[in-house]
């Protein structure tokens, strides 16, 4: 008598992909399950509406970055986490906010300083592009889809050095692993806002703005707050080795506190939606929290955690 094939699961990739293997060992939960989401018109403008993925903002997910928990998501170079491609530079602003704080950081919080550093600062050169950027040719499609945009071209990210993002210290600098713009900022009591590429602080939350047409002709501008997955990243993200949004390790206590993510970046989301949104958002989850977990649809990678 022949044995019942066991049944098939879902990943969301292909069992053979680097994110199917990772799912099939159990080291993250596959990216689809029920999720709850809260929509409300901003208190400061009419014409816009919020949508927040309740599931991700109540989910006990921090960054392990520096420590064993994070296995990167390249397993050849797991200490440098998710810093293998470099920032990004989203726009002037947040090209000044990285100057100003290559300015403003001692040398000690930064392994990878380059030697021309203070020369660049005493040359006060606005020609100079600074020695920790460079020009990218190749953006990849989940950060720039395709576009008519007749001033699209290369873009200034971050340098790439020895495999990961020169801000990434290594094993064995005596600040530790770690973003050396994130170790700076928690050292000396700065906010994360303002203190590094604003792609580095707004991951994992995920933002996209988008115009909408109602059926009577108005316009409204809506805002999705959610996760940033494997699939923010587009097709490539299924080749990293690991994703810690999903990863149940990632969900456990850290440092000996398990606070959702309302709370624990607070300042990020109050960077991406308002002060006004956030305490919206703040209130109608401090409401929420008085009802049963089996009321909610939980991430399954905090359920996990609780196992663990």
């Amino acid at each position: 008598m022949n044995q019942p094939a066991p049944k098939q699961v879902f990943l969301g990739f292909p069992t053979d992909s680097p994110a199917g293997r990772s799912i099939i060992s159990g080291r993250e939960v596959a990216p689809d399950f029920p999720r709850e989401w809260f929509e409300f018109v901003d208190p400061d403008d009419p014409e816009r509406i919020f949508s927040i993925d309740l599931t991700w903002v109540e989910s006990t997910w921090s960054c392990r970055f520096g420590t064993s928990q994070c296995l990167g998501i390249d397993e050849s170079n797991q200490a440098v986490g998710c810093c293998i491609h470099g920032a990004y530079i989203a726009d002037d602003e947040d090209r000044d906010t990285v100057y100003n704080a290559v300015a403003q950081m001692p040398p000690k919080y930064w392994q990878l300083r380059p030697a021309e550093t203070d020369a660049f600062f005493k040359a006060a050169d606005p020609t100079w592009l600074e020695p920790w950027l460079e020009w990218d040719e190749e953006v990849d499609e989940a950060l720039e889809p395709e576009t008519d945009d007749e001033d699209a071209g290369p873009h200034i990210k971050t340098k790439v050095v020895d495999g990961a993002c020169i801000f990434a210290n290594r094993p064995g600098h005596p600040t530790g692993p770690g973003c050396a713009l994130h170790q700076w900022a928690m050292a000396e009591g700065r906010n994360i806002v303002g203190s590094k590429p604003e792609v580095c602080w707004q991951v994992p939350f995920s933002r996209e703005d988008e115009w909408q047409e109602r059926s009577d002709g108005q316009e409204i501008l809506r805002t999705t707050i959610g996760e940033y997955d494997r699939r923010q990243w587009g097709g490539g993200g299924e080749d990293f080795d690991w994703w810690c949004t999903g990863a149940p390790e990632c969900h456990t206590p850290n440092g000996g506190t398990l606070e959702p993510i309302w709370k624990s970046m607070k300042d990020e989301l109050t960077a991406l939606i308002g002060e006004t949104a956030y305490g919206v958002v703040a209130k109608h989850c401090e409401t929420r929290a008085e009802l049963p977990r089996e009321a909610k649809a939980t991430h399954p990678a905090a359920d996990q955690a609780s196992n663990l």
